[in-house]
């Protein structure tokens, strides 16, 4: 049996990241292989933040209530178009949002504060205060210049993300290749048309899981307690090219848990088998020759959720360039007691309070196999080895329910 920290280290110390590809930037939902760096600057020319009319703000230094300026209104700057020439003092264009500044301006008045008059047939924009230079005008390379860093190595790229690579221009990014998963649902117990039955929670479970991080499940198999089975759908998801294989199930010391027996006839190492964790201690890691790697998760609905969110989940990680999640202290709100030996991974509803702090209150219902609580909760939060008690208005380590998202209400 060891510890949580040395089943991560092991982990760690026996996953290499994915090769990698380059993709369309359009369908570049990934985590990227390389730093993203802009060439150019953004905006690419200094263009008008509204419709207005734009002028050359040296020219309203004397204007005043009691002496006000007339520019003379010449022509309009539309969007997507070369601005005009102008050489003259004290005229100005009507401009539209995104439209290129001509040369010898540098501010927009917005159109809402315009003053215009007419006389001899000409329309002039009057000017009775001192206009800063810039107002209403962004600046070339006020975003981007080039040099800067838009998105990280390892970084998720996003929707918002993918808006400022392709606004500098990037039509490609190289990614690691999502590494594809293959599950492999143990127990005659489940959906079984003979005798006593329960449903298979575990299966769809995990696919939603594996979907909702972007990543393909390459078959969802059940097999029944026969080692046979176990070891046929076990080399199906190994064909099907899936670099990690998720067993749920039959890992435990009892007569029909035939996982690691199974795995071991077909030439795979076991990495390690039981870690002091709760739930889900019988947990175990292997690696085929080919690279590879299955987890064994116990059946318990909640170990499972466990198994995937810190062991499988920080694989994958680790798998496309990233680190391991890093976690958030939160203030405890209820005293919670435990075995002082083992991890404990609670369910636990976590908010912000009106000071901006997170505090999290561990759920009532904690067994393996219930999953009611899991209705109302949006955390796990994490009770080291070592410790037999939390006490209430003590800091303890928090992460979402699942990786990537927030602590929803």
């Amino acid at each position: 049996m060891i510890s949580y920290n040395q089943a991560i280290e092991i982990i760690k110390n026996s996953i290499k990241p994915m090769q990698t590809s380059e993709v369309n930037i359009r369908q570049g939902h990934g985590v990227l292989a390389e730093n993203l760096i802009s060439q150019s600057e953004i905006p690419a020319f200094s263009n008008s933040a509204m419709d207005g009319f734009v002028i050359n703000s040296s020219e309203t230094k004397q204007a005043s209530a009691n002496n006000t300026i007339e520019l003379e209104i010449v022509g309009t700057v539309f969007a997507g178009e070369s601005p005009p020439l102008n050489n003259s003092s004290f005229t100005t264009f009507e401009i539209m949002t995104g439209s290129i500044v001509p040369d010898g301006f540098d501010s927009v008045i917005p159109i809402e504060q315009a003053k215009i008059i007419e006389r001899d047939e000409k329309k002039f924009l009057v000017i009775n205060q001192l206009i800063s230079k810039g107002r209403n005008v962004r600046l070339s390379g006020e975003d981007f210049n080039p040099g800067d860093l838009i998105l990280e190595h390892g970084s998720t790229i996003e929707p918002h993300n993918m808006m400022s690579a392709i606004a500098n221009g990037i039509k490609s990014v190289k990614i690691y290749t999502p590494p594809s998963i293959g599950i492999v649902v143990t127990g005659s117990e489940l959906e079984n048309k003979s005798g006593p039955s329960i449903e298979n929670t575990n299966g769809p479970y995990l696919e939603a899981s594996i979907r909702r991080l972007g990543l393909s499940c390459e078959g969802q198999f059940h097999a029944r307690d026969d080692k046979i089975e176990i070891k046929e759908h076990i080399e199906q998801c190994l064909a099907l090219g899936a670099k990690i294989i998720i067993t749920s199930g039959g890992v435990s010391v009892g007569k029909a848990d035939f996982v690691p027996a199974v795995l071991m006839e077909m030439g795979a190492k076991i990495l390690f088998h039981k870690v002091w964790i709760r739930p889900g201690k019988p947990i175990l890691m292997a690696i085929f020759p080919s690279g590879q790697i299955v987890f064994g998760l116990p059946g318990n609905p909640v170990s499972v959720a466990v198994g995937f969110r810190f062991f499988v989940s920080q694989a994958l990680r680790l798998m496309q360039g990233q680190s391991i999640e890093n976690r958030m202290a939160a203030i405890n709100k209820m005293e919670y007691k435990k075995s002082e030996k083992f991890c404990f991974f609670a369910k636990a509803h976590t908010s912000v309070n009106t000071r901006g702090i997170l505090e999290t209150k561990i759920m009532s219902g904690q067994e393996s196999f219930k999953l009611k609580p899991f209705n109302q909760t949006n955390s796990w939060a994490i009770i080291p080895e070592g410790m037999d008690v939390i006490y209430a208005d003590q800091e303890i380590e928090v992460v979402p329910l699942n990786m990537g998202e927030n602590f929803n209400p």
